[in-house]
């Protein structure tokens, strides 16, 4: 697994854990977020286009977590 690989890995992750500590669905973060499911899946899933990154960040401040 090459490193970018990894690091995508523990995004996702991170994030499934937040989620589930804080007993909220994609779908609810997604209404938070204004955005649909499908990109918050994408972003969650450690895609690196600038539109996930953003998402990634701003679901991190909901989430209160460091990614």
């Amino acid at each position: 697994m090459s490193e970018l690989e990894m690091a995508a890995s523990n995004v996702k992750k991170a994030f499934k854990i937040a989620l589930v500590n804080q007993d909220m669905s994609q779908q609810e973060l997604a209404k938070l977020l204004n955005t649909t499911p499908a990109q918050v899946s994408r972003a969650l899933a450690g895609n690196t286009t600038p539109k996930d990154i953003a998402i990634q960040k701003a679901a991190a401040k909901i989430l209160q977590i460091q990614i």
